[in-house]
């Protein structure tokens, strides 16, 4: 099978590339304005605008492709706010057109989209339940979602995933890699036990993903996720203890006055049924966290010794 991978030098993009050469399909890595790092010699590369959608349109032809698994995206709700005109670009003008390409092509389409299409009053959201997004990351996401459905028809499906975990090349890109960063300059951080999520590991997600592209029998709506909803706050100090840390020296709970419940967690129904590839807990997550490399000399400083780092997927091999 030929997948191409649009947003491709992003975290997730670059996993999906690695998961799907290990799975023996041929990959095209597509990258915007980051130029696309060589994951392996068998991924053949190229660099797009793809705020102009068209401008992909003779690569796909050239192409004519299985599969296309779009991970590009505007992906928080500070940069949909600075750049509104890029998120509806990225997050629903992207997807429309690449939905009707591979509804040409006959191709399964792939988008991510995000647990952020709800507003988090509800928790354990199922992928039938109403979307009701609260920011414009969320609305132009849904959209996304709807056009994707729409011109895709039965080759594509809009798979909802959360917070996601795992090892960058940067050692700077992950949640825990974010906290680690903040602890070695002297942070100690503050961390909400009310707001909500389910993290996924990026190597788990990008398999589910992967699979999807071969599943031609699973179109529509889905959801992906590890499978414990965790308060920000435990998240934060079930990492800490990971890495030996104490963790009531890194993370402090972020309670405030007017407490109020924001859970983004997802019901994995029906899609963890259906797939070979398993949900894992966040215990097996947390397995997988390695240190940064830039931060093992302040973490060797801080728990009395060199700990023993582990080769990690998709960064070492």
């Amino acid at each position: 099978m030929k997948i191409v991978i649009t947003g491709a030098s992003g975290f997730l993009g670059r996993e999906v590339a690695l998961s799907a050469i290990r799975r023996g399909h041929g990959v095209v890595a597509i990258g915007g304005s980051r130029r696309v790092p060589v994951v392996h010699r068998a991924v053949r590369t190229a660099n797009v605008d793809l705020g102009v959608p068209q401008n992909l349109e003779r690569l796909l032809l050239d192409e004519f492709p299985d599969a296309i698994v779009n991970c590009a995206a505007l992906t928080t709700v500070e940069a949909c706010a600075a750049a509104p005109e890029l998120a509806a670009k990225l997050n629903t003008d992207l997807p429309r057109f690449l939905a009707m390409m591979a509804q040409h092509f006959s191709a399964r389409l792939i988008h991510v989209s995000t647990d952020e299409v709800f507003n988090g009053e509800q928790g354990n959201y199922a992928h039938t339940d109403t979307p009701t997004p609260a920011h414009l990351l969320g609305e132009t996401k849904l959209a996304g979602e709807k056009e994707v459905l729409a011109h895709g028809k039965f080759h594509a499906v809009a798979l909802r995933v959360p917070l996601i975990s795992g090892n960058s090349v940067s050692g700077l890109h992950a949640l825990h890699e974010r906290l680690v960063a903040r602890w070695a300059q002297g942070e100690v951080t503050a961390l909400s036990p009310t707001q909500i999520r389910q993290p996924v590991d990026v190597s788990n997600l990008a398999d589910a993903m992967v699979e999807l592209c071969e599943r031609d029998n699973l179109s529509g709506v889905y959801h992906w996720a590890g499978t414990e909803a965790l308060s920000l706050h435990e998240i934060g100090r079930r990492v800490a203890a990971h890495f030996e840390l104490t963790s009531d020296r890194f993370v402090t709970s972020a309670e405030s006055d007017a407490v109020r419940v924001h859970d983004l967690s997802l019901d994995l129904h029906p899609l963890r049924g259906k797939l070979k590839t398993r949900a894992q807990t966040f215990s097996e997550i947390l397995s997988q966290m390695q240190m940064p490399s830039q931060f093992a000399d302040w973490h060797a400083a801080q728990i009395g010794r060199t700990a023993v780092r582990c080769f990690v997927r998709g960064v070492d091999f």
